[in-house]
């Protein structure tokens, strides 16, 4: 495609890098006299009218996002069925090249990145939008020394669908989160997750989970748990390794809440000092020998040291604490043995079934009871995500004040991932989806490679998500196209099997005899010039 112009106006000059969808040129947008990247989707993606027209929603969405941390779009468009995007043109590494260059980062070079990313997520989760594809190749290194994340075209927005296409998902095994390995939602809890793994890639110099093959590191996402990063590398600050393992949680109810609160963690409760001006902890001793203060210089956005007292205690004040302590959980007790045995009042459990747990969690709260903080997920056909599905206890019921309500939160419908059915034959096939829930639906071909009976294409193809009862469409093939015969009359009988053979036909010869022809081909069946098929007989008369 190099030397295309698109759209009238850009310029596609070299190719730069390939995915699993698109691939991204270097252009020129003759307009604006401007160098910019086009991202060109491939053709088997463009087959796809559902993915087109989720590509063209998402990339708008994604257009609007303005952020000096975010690579801009500024074009989505159309030429004669080539889908493109023109984003801004970053020249220089992204973060896989720099780490494979200088192995593991120094922690507060990584935290300075890091930091970066959370601002971008930040503004994109703000819009709605779930980028779904942190990892460090989309993680770009300009040269004013700004980062910037980019690949947001294959976000989807918040209130959208989980996208896979043909064999790709969307979001590469080694950062993603468990819900998207499982074939969940993805929400912005999982582009936290993968910036947990990106951050834990920096500082450790390898990523957490690896395997054999993708679907053995995405168990690994689900199933096993990660190696501390102080483990691997003791000299990264305790902090930030809680920092890292809180983000890398497999249940999302334990995450970071918010770009924000991981944003925040890593400026005040993280490593402090930033790749341009690295401040050091400081000790101040007290003039009490037993304790001892310990400033943390602020980081960027904060107006003060935060100020903590070293595990060192003195003897007094752990006396008097104790004694406190004492004295509160007697009152503590006190009170709550009266409010729950002596005077108890009975409340009915409210209707929030189809309110989203945060307004069901308020009514409940209101009403004197207390929603159970733990967020448990089902999945359900009709009901939205992130809406109340049914309560434990069940709506009406009475039960006592500040009774702790159980929710159960709609993750929509359960998905199925669709299994490799090429090469397989056509009961095979029926059989496999069937056990799935799914329906088939049978087109056969002629091919002239795959053996007939087998399956050589399918529609949706392997590891895409779809829901219970839909139809897998698939190509079974027929066997080699059927073609003319050749007239063999006077051929010689070497000559005539030979042209059968080659043509997957099976020879059958006669002997008759014949004055003048011996030796060869006098008649034949099927006659020349009629359809045959690969594997059908042929007779051939051969004289005497």
């Amino acid at each position: 495609m190099v030397g295309k112009i698109l759209a009238e106006r850009y310029e596609l000059i070299e190719k730069i890098a390939e995915g699993g969808m698109a691939k991204v040129f270097r252009g020129r947008d003759l307009l604006l006299k401007r160098t910019v990247a086009v991202k060109v989707l491939k053709d088997q993606m463009t087959g796809d009218a559902g993915f087109v027209r989720r590509f063209k929603r998402e990339a708008q969405s994604a257009a609007a996002l303005s952020h000096p941390n975010i690579v801009n779009i500024f074009d989505v468009g159309e030429d004669d069925g080539t889908y493109f995007m023109v984003m801004e043109f970053v020249d220089g590494k992204n973060l896989k090249e720099y780490i494979r260059e200088k192995g593991r980062l120094p922690v507060p070079e990584a935290a300075y990145i890091a930091r970066q990313i959370a601002e971008a997520l930040e503004q994109a989760h703000a819009a709605g939008v779930v980028h779904r594809d942190i990892k460090p190749q989309n993680i770009l290194f300009p040269k004013d020394g700004k980062v910037k994340v980019t690949d947001f075209g294959i976000a989807i927005a918040g209130d959208g669908a989980t996208l896979t296409v043909g064999d790709h998902i969307i979001g590469s095994v080694q950062y993603i989160s468990p819900e998207q390995a499982r074939g969940g939602l993805a929400g912005k809890q999982s582009d936290l997750y993968s910036l947990g793994i990106v951050l834990y890639e920096m500082v450790t110099g390898k990523v957490p989970y690896d395997g054999e093959s993708p679907v053995a590191v995405a168990m690994k996402h689900i199933q096993e748990p990660i190696v501390p990063p102080r483990h691997l590398v003791s000299s990264i600050p305790e902090p930030l390794e809680r920092i890292i393992l809180k983000a890398v949680q497999k249940d999302p109810s334990l995450r970071y809440v918010s770009a924000r609160k991981f944003l925040e963690d890593l400026l005040f409760g993280g490593p402090s000092e930033t790749p341009q001006a690295a401040l050091p902890y400081v000790v101040k001793h007290t003039d009490d020998d037993d304790d001892d203060l310990i400033l943390r210089p602020s980081n960027e956005g904060a107006t003060a040291f935060d100020y903590y007292v070293s595990p060192k205690k003195s003897r007094t004040w752990l006396k008097l604490l104790i004694l406190l302590l004492f004295l509160a959980l007697m009152v503590t007790g006190s009170i709550y043995i009266l409010n729950t045995y002596v005077i108890v009042p009975e409340i009915a459990v409210p209707e929030v079934v189809g309110l989203s747990r945060d307004d069901a969690a308020q009514i409940l709260t209101e009403a004197g009871l207390v929603p159970n903080p733990e967020i448990i997920l089902v999945y359900h056909d009709e009901i939205d995500m992130g809406y109340v599905v049914r309560t434990e206890p069940a709506p009406g019921r009475a039960v006592r004040r500040d009774r702790v309500i159980n929710m159960f939160i709609s993750q929509g419908p359960q998905y199925i991932i669709t299994p490799d059915l090429t090469e397989r034959t056509e009961r095979e096939a029926e059989m496999l989806l069937r056990d799935l829930g799914l329906t088939m639906v049978v087109i056969r071909e002629y091919n002239d490679e795959v053996p007939e009976g087998l399956v050589f294409r399918q529609l949706p193809g392997e590891l895409f998500r779809i829901s219970q009862g839909e139809e897998v469409i698939v190509h079974v093939s027929l066997g080699r196209s059927p073609f003319l015969i050749a007239n063999l009359l006077g051929f010689s009988e070497a000559a005539a099997i030979d042209y059968l053979e080659e043509n997957g036909l099976r020879p059958r010869v006669r002997y008759q005899p014949t004055i003048g022809f011996s030796g060869h081909v006098v008649d034949q069946f099927p006659a020349a010039g009629q359809e045959v098929r690969a594997g059908q007989s042929v007779d051939i008369v051969v004289g005497q």
